[in-house]
């Protein structure tokens, strides 16, 4: 792992946190690091850089910390969308509920299983949770990080406790499923919760207009978190009208690499916050040792939260669950193998995610048909909308990356790539619905492309959003005002409006015809949709480009995590975070740790990286479900000495049936993670080695 140099800037801040938490060494390089002494650990100091934005109290009547005053009855019983009085001029109360607004599908377990507890809810509490809620940012490495702790009013002083949430996907601070699943669970046990939005801060730029968002969703034209360098803006929206700017893809900093220090940053800030709060004298009286601090994150947050715990060499976190983390290692000379039940081990491979997912954007439009004929009794989502997947076959043959230019060829490529057959069903609904907008994020932001560059003839666009006859075409924003889209931005492209349009998307500025989304696009042939074959190899080849290479370099994970209890739980049919991903990254830290590591890991059959929500209920369950239950036994076990479980494969259980008539998720599906595993059931890591039971 790459760590940037020591700056004076650095030094203050690491002097700040050593006061607060008695005392913190950060890496100055993976083998060297910096050790400070001789600081009183007694007195509260501000950390360096920080800005407080704004102090609120809510009751947990008109308002609250996880639901902005809608409470679970009405988030669980309806979907409706949030109004504005004037959406040019949305207040900042309309900005936060619009992000907390979520339909929570009790289908899915959410609501009883995880999540809010019905039986818990009464007429007088419906899940609202009193508190206060800071928001603030922090300057680490040149980059304002944003902050948000809430502090519930039932905070225990006498056994205190920090959740820190790194921020998933681009949402910034108020993601829902952040504040409404990972951050409750936090709360419901007293715990202070402190997330950061990873530098990212759902930054939308709007190039036309000059403008942007502040930290809470308010549109401005200064002061904003992410303002992007256009070499001549008029010549540039004359060309490209319609366009926007996004902090990750557009911001040339490559701020993965420097996400476990914003995690620390969290902290810090958390620390001081809750000592200045509750200390009558002006002294610490919360610091790393009297203080339980977990990390809990999902997806890259989960990532994030796995970096964080191989830099916090004075253990400072003391517990970690990861869901579906996006992980990226460089293995070492000494093979890291796999092993299924009794078949013979094999060499496993740590593949990065802009890897895998320009390899899935090439070559699943062109697979879907044989995707159809292999699973005639299974109804699979949106296959039926890649009419031109023979298009995108031949121009993969024209390019010489297929040979036959067949479905049955580009599947059996995926499968080679990682991809099992029980992931089938999800590849049209997951190229449909991600596009070439998830491998594009990372390849532009390991390799530190801006607005100008238009690499590979991308570009951010606001698209056509009527549903009717909908061509994916640019058109300026209509339905939602640039004002709203903070609040209704869920935190990855494509941004959409409803199932058949879309409200912002990556487009191809060199369609034959005019610019428009990829699945519409013509690359090689005018009229002839191949889905902009043109663009998806571009990005492939752009792996090899020594910028996007330097960029994955500085992002690489060590699997040293520090002897820190750990859960990684990770989904078994996961199209997005492969698998493969996870165990490497497992059997890596047998190696590096070996009888010293705290790792658990836990893989869940029939789940995924979505919420097993229509049109998937009757296939797939809730991941989330597993991420909580790991984060009560890691909380047993440190509050009360209770034996964590082994490593191990659960067997969740589907609930079949037809896809929208599925009744709802019991136990029965849901099986808990068990203290003491079946034999069959055991997952076996040591030296480099992880063996998976059939």
């Amino acid at each position: 792992m790459n760590t940037p140099k020591t700056t004076i800037t650095t030094l203050i801040s690491i002097l700040l946190f050593s006061a607060i938490i008695t005392p913190l060494t950060l890496l100055a390089t993976p083998s060297k690091r910096l050790t400070l002494t001789g600081v009183n650990p007694q007195l509260i100091k501000s950390p360096e850089h920080l800005t407080i934005i704004s102090s609120t109290y809510y009751d947990g009547d008109s308002d609250d910390l996880v639901t902005a005053g809608l409470g679970f009855t009405r988030l669980s019983n309806n979907a409706f969308k949030t109004t504005f009085t004037n959406p040019k001029q949305p207040t900042l109360q309309e900005l936060r509920q619009a992000k907390l607004n979520r339909f929570i599908n009790s289908k899915t377990g959410e609501g009883s299983l995880f999540g809010f507890r019905q039986q818990e809810l009464t007429p007088l509490f419906d899940g609202k949770i009193a508190g206060t809620e800071i928001l603030a940012t922090i300057e680490s490495n040149n980059e304002k990080v944003g902050l948000l702790l809430q502090i519930p009013l039932d905070f225990d002083k006498n056994k205190p406790c920090i959740i820190a949430v790194p921020s998933t996907d681009l949402d910034g601070l108020f993601n829902a499923k952040d504040l409404q699943i990972r951050g409750l669970w936090g709360l419901r046990h007293n715990c202070a919760v402190v997330y950061n939005d990873k530098g990212l801060a759902n930054s939308i730029y709007d190039i036309t207009q000059q403008r942007g968002y502040s930290l809470a969703g308010m549109t401005q034209t200064t002061n904003l978190l992410f303002h992007p360098t256009i070499d001549d803006h008029n010549s540039f929206i004359q060309e490209y009208p319609n366009r926007f700017a996004i902090k990750q893809l557009h911001s040339k900093a490559n701020l993965e690499q420097y996400w476990a220090e914003f995690i620390l940053k969290s902290i810090e800030f958390a620390f001081y916050q809750l000592n200045l709060k509750f200390s009558t004298t002006q002294t610490i009286i919360f610091n790393k040792d009297n203080t339980l601090v977990l990390v809990y994150g999902a997806s890259d947050g989960a990532g994030a939260a796995l970096k964080a715990g191989e830099l916090d060499k004075d253990n400072i976190i003391k517990g970690i669950v990861a869901v579906n983390p996006q992980i990226y290692s460089i293995l070492p000379k000494t093979p890291i193998t796999i092993k299924y039940g009794k078949n013979s081990a094999k060499k496993i491979a740590s593949k990065s995610i802009a890897d895998y997912s320009t390899y899935a954007a090439l070559y699943i439009p062109c697979a879907v048909p044989a995707i159809v004929a292999k699973n005639t009794k299974s109804y699979i989502p949106y296959a039926d909308r890649f009419l031109y997947a023979k298009n995108r076959c031949n121009a993969l043959k024209k390019a010489k990356l297929l040979k036959k230019a067949t479905p049955q060829e580009a599947l059996k490529k995926l499968r080679q790539y990682g991809w099992t057959a029980n992931m089938d069903i999800q590849l049209p609904y997951f190229y449909f619905k991600e596009s070439i907008g998830l491998p594009y994020q990372y390849i532009s932001a390991y390799g530190r492309f801006d607005v100008n560059d238009n690499m590979c003839n991308y570009s951010v666009a606001s698209t056509q959003q009527n549903p009717i006859y909908y061509k994916g075409d640019v058109e300026p924003l209509k339905e939602v005002s640039f004002e709203q889209l903070w609040g209704l931005a869920n935190g990855h492209l494509p941004l959409w409006l409803n199932d058949d349009a879309t409200v912002l998307d990556l487009v191809n500025n060199k369609d034959l015809d005019s610019p428009k989304r990829d699945f519409y696009s013509s690359s090689q042939q005018k009229g002839k949709i191949d889905y902009n074959t043109n663009g998806a190899i571009c990005l492939r080849n752009k792996l090899k480009d020594p910028r996007v290479q330097e960029g994955l370099n500085q992002v690489t994970m060590t699997g040293n995590l520090n002897e820190i209890k750990t859960f990684i739980v990770h989904a078994r049919n996961n199209v997005k975070q492969l698998p493969d991903t996870a165990r490497a990254y497992v059997a890596l830290n047998s190696l590096v740790e070996n009888k010293t590591s705290q790792l658990r890991y836990i893989e869940v059959e029939n789940t995924s990286y979505l919420s097993g929500e229509v049109p998937f209920d009757n296939t797939l369950l809730p991941i989330d479900y597993y991420g909580e239950d790991a984060m009560e036994w890691l909380w047993a076990n440190l509050t009360t000495n209770a034996t964590l479980p082994e490593s191990q494969i659960v067997r969740a259980k589907a609930q079949g049936g037809k896809s929208g008539y599925a009744p709802g998720v019991t136990t029965k599906q849901l099986i808990p993670i068990s203290q003491l595993p079946n034999r069959k059931n055991l997952i076996i890591k040591q030296n480099g080695k992880i063996i998976l039971p059939n």
